[in-house]
């Protein structure tokens, strides 16, 4: 048993041994007596005590709390004794590493035994950490400053938000496995490898390229030129000061001095040190006047930045806290709750809890969309998110408490189990996607007597279910019943085994008295699976029957079924009857209540685009009255650019009119180009804040053989007859075109809006962007449509159809071409209503 000691070496506690008490204490005693003749020699004794409280810090470990004479032994080895140079003559003193005493040997070999037994390995050094030490344990393997490692994964992880993500989760997935696979270490010895400081001994605004002359041991005059130079150069070199400003830490002590130029932090380092800074003079001399002239704003702005360093230093400490602490109790809510929630869906798709449709998948009850699924691929995918979640509660109680609780066997034992969980999840998918080889279709039909109702309503109920969005097609027959086709798909391993599937959904159509309620969408009966069930409906009506729709039954309807556009309370107000595939409506010629407007309705699936009804041009009465007319004619082409309303008919003769106020006139170019009517806008710089009213440009012309619109146009394209014409918008157009046209191809691009009626023998589309077309109600025999970005296209078509789209974009398809080619990617869609 022995004696110990508590002492406090710059505000630290240690417990030591008495004998090494005794051995410290004769060892400070003979530092203090040698310093005491130096100038400030009471900061450079404490300098050293700091020294010595980071090598016993390093030395104690949790199975290890008290200091031993050994550890002084191994101290004094590593730092040198004052007998080392004091008696040695200058040639010797200008050794930086000087040799051990000869009375030395033990401890100097229990030190070279501690740093070079054995194979060198990678430890986390959790002395010097500042998350988990592993960019320190890597420095320290490494035999470089550990700021070039942290500086390599903050770049790695912001260039990879900057470039989508993937490297920056690449970075942080690196260094949690080198978290996981590095075991911790208190006890690696220091590096011998410079460390990057700001120098504040000879700096001229806060020490950043002194210190880079010293790290590298280049002249400091070239480093400042360099930094003027790359100020000149798009003014680079003041972000990568301020960066290196702020990421440096600035030389205080006589030990980080020591260590910015690579010199040992021993007693004879030091005692070589102080002597270098009396004798130190500048080799550019005084400076001058002039000099101090010139340099004292940049000194004042570095005082003024040292200052608010010093003053938000305490704010930002409490504000990174904060962060952590919120960071943490986000992640462990979040990573809970998404717990609870896979723990209630394994539970329900095995059947072991009654089934809820308030536990979804998507758009699809759990029991439903998981029903079939293997029992063994559900528990294999139940590990694999259960894992990952698990890891991050462990981070986010280890953010609130500062402290990493998962032990590298745990974290490497719950990554072999994920990736076993994860390849057999995969191969129960691959046997799953079996159930999705054949198609299977259900026919089913229903009659409801209607004849002895002199009106029939349609109405509509809202199940609150988003399996489909059902739509229904409406015909005219000669019965006096209502006839209702319901055509069921599904998948399956066989054609019979879809067919099965397909009869698993249930579809309700109600009639009470003279109205007829229809469902939004279909239901899956009990011990139903999901293979891909699909619901169209066919509504055959009674030629001449009367009809009132709801406003809910109009939502079923797709915006084709009339054969002209009405709004929705236009549709509602008024009778309408079936005749053909479109309903007529009976009483609007005496409705003048409705006026033009534009309204949001989906597209489908619940996707919202804007689409247009009626003209997107304002009153004739709401633009100027100054109005500019330009005689020019035989032209056939258009091509228009600028903020402009456009207004453009067909007629007998030439006509160009600009009506709009005489500063905007000025602003505008009006020329003809051989075929080719140009009209642009002048002025490249546009004043944001200037509220003008819109200029109105009126075309009339005979033929058009191609129309370029682009900028923030809004256009009303009227009735244009034509063999071929060719429409090119881009930017943010709106418009709406009425077309009679055998070739027609449109080229869109950018964030247009466009609605097409009439009809078209040929009708090419491509559109890229961000794109909406509205062409149900332009009637053609072929369509060619491709579709990219983010757009969406409803097209009519009645022979052929070629779809594609890729991206995020979706087309939407009427008529029933006998010949189809679909291509979609990603998550692109094509579809028919």
């Amino acid at each position: 048993m022995k004696k110990n000691i508590s002492i406090n070496l710059q505000s630290i506690i240690f417990h030591i041994e008495e004998d090494g008490y005794e051995q410290l204490s004769r060892y400070l005693a003979s530092i203090r007596t040698y310093f005491s003749n130096y100038e400030g020699h009471e900061e450079i004794v404490a300098d050293i005590e700091a020294r010595i409280a980071e090598i016993f810090s390093a030395r104690l470990s949790p199975g290890k709390q008290v200091i031993s004479l050994e550890d002084v032994e191994y101290l004094m080895a590593r730092m040198g004794n004052v007998t080392d140079f004091e008696v040695l003559d200058p040639v010797e003193e200008e050794r930086p590493n000087p040799q051990p005493r000869p009375d030395a040997h033990e401890a100097d070999g229990a030190y070279e035994a501690y740093t070079h037994t054995g194979p060198r390995r990678l430890f986390r050094d959790i002395n010097r950490k500042v998350i988990s030490g592993v960019s320190a344990g890597i420095a320290n393997y490494l035999n470089i400053d550990t700021l070039w490692i942290r500086l390599f994964f903050v770049l790695f992880v912001l260039l990879g938000i900057v470039s989508a993500g993937i490297s920056a989760a690449m970075g942080i997935v690196l260094y949690v496995v080198l978290w996981i696979a590095m075991p911790e270490n208190a006890q690696l010895p220091e590096t011998t490898a410079r460390k990057l400081f700001r120098d504040p001994d000879d700096k001229k605004l806060a020490g950043v390229a002194s210190g880079i002359a010293k790290y590298f041991g280049i002249d400091i005059t070239a480093v400042r030129i360099l930094f003027l130079l790359s100020i000149l150069v798009g003014g680079f070199g003041v972000i990568v000061y301020i960066v290196l400003w702020v990421s440096m830490p600035e030389a205080v002590t006589l030990t980080e001095r020591m260590q910015m130029q690579g010199d040992p932090v021993t007693l004879a380092g030091i005692e070589k040190t102080l002597k270098d800074n009396l004798n130190m003079k500048d080799s550019n001399g005084q400076e001058s006047t002039l000099a101090k002239v010139i340099l004292l704003p940049v000194r004042l702005i570095s005082q003024i930045f040292h200052w608010l360093g010093r003053a938000l230093g305490p704010v930002l400490a409490f504000l990174i806290t904060l962060i952590r602490v919120g960071a943490g109790v986000i992640l462990l809510v979040v990573s809970i709750g998404l717990t609870i929630a896979l723990f209630s869906t394994l539970f329900v798709a095995l059947g072991l809890v009654d089934e809820s449709q308030y536990i979804v998948l998507g758009d699809f009850p759990a029991s439903v969309l998981l029903g079939g699924f293997p029992r063994l691929g559900l528990v294999a995918g139940f590990f694999v998110g259960l894992i990952p979640l698990l890891f991050l509660i462990i981070l986010a109680v280890s953010l609130l408490v500062k402290r990493m609780f998962l032990r590298p066997l745990m974290g490497w034992s719950m990554f072999g189990v994920w990736l076993v969980s994860l390849f057999t999840m995969a191969a129960f998918i691959g046997i799953h996607s079996t159930n999705f080889r054949r198609t299977g279709e259900v026919v089913t039909s229903k009659t409801i007597p209607v004849s002895n109702y002199p009106t029939l309503t349609l109405d509509a109920y809202n199940t609150n279910l988003d399996y489909d969005n059902i739509y229904i097609d409406v015909r005219a027959h000669n019965s006096k019943d209502v006839e209702i086709i319901q055509r069921a798909e599904a998948k399956g391993r066989t054609e019979e085994e879809a067919k099965r599937n397909a009869r698993m959904i249930t579809y309700r159509v109600v009639q009470q008295d003279s109205t007829i309620r229809f469902d939004n969408s279909y239901e899956f009966k009990e011990n139903a699976r999901f293979r891909d069930q699909e619901l169209n409906i066919t509504l055959m009506l009674p030629q001449n029957k009367p009809l009132r729709l709801t406003r809910e039954f109009t939502y079923l309807l797709p915006s084709a079924t009339f054969t002209q556009d009405y709004s929705v309370d236009k549709i509602v107000r008024n009778t309408w009857q079936a005749s053909g595939d479109q309903l007529e409506c009976l009483t609007c010629a005496a409705d003048t209540l409705d006026t033009e407007e534009t309204e949001t309705v989906g597209f489908n699936a619940g996707n919202e685009a804007e689409k247009i009804r009626g003209s997107v041009l304002l009153n004739e009465g709401e633009y100027s009255d100054n109005v500019q007319t330009f005689d020019l004619r035989d032209f056939d082409e258009v091509t228009v650019s600028g903020p402009y309303h456009v207004q453009l008919t067909q007629g007998d003769n030439f006509s160009v009119r600009v009506r709009g106020e005489e500063r905007d006139m000025r602003r505008m170019k009006v020329e003809k180009l051989g075929q080719e009517l140009r009209i642009g806008f002048t002025e490249k710089n546009i004043e944001l804040f200037e509220d003008d009213d819109p200029v109105l440009i009126q075309i009339v012309a005979p033929d058009y053989r191609e129309i370029d619109l682009s900028g923030a146009i809004k256009a009303d394209i009227g009735r244009v007859n034509a063999d071929d014409l060719q429409l090119n918008l881009a930017g943010a157009i709106k418009s709406v075109a009425d077309l009679d046209v055998r070739n027609l191809k449109v080229d869109i691009a950018g964030a247009c809006i466009s609605k097409f009626t009439g009809r078209a023998d040929n009708f090419e589309l491509d559109v890229t962007g961000a794109g909406v077309v509205d062409a149900e109600d332009l009637k053609a025999t072929s369509v060619d449509a491709d579709v990219t970005g983010a757009s969406a296209a409803e097209v009519y078509a009645t022979t052929t159809l070629r779809a594609q789209a890729s991206g995020a974009s979706r087309i939407t398809y009427r008529g029933n071409p006998s010949d189809t080619t679909i291509d979609s990617s990603g998550p692109s869609s094509v579809k028919r209503r």
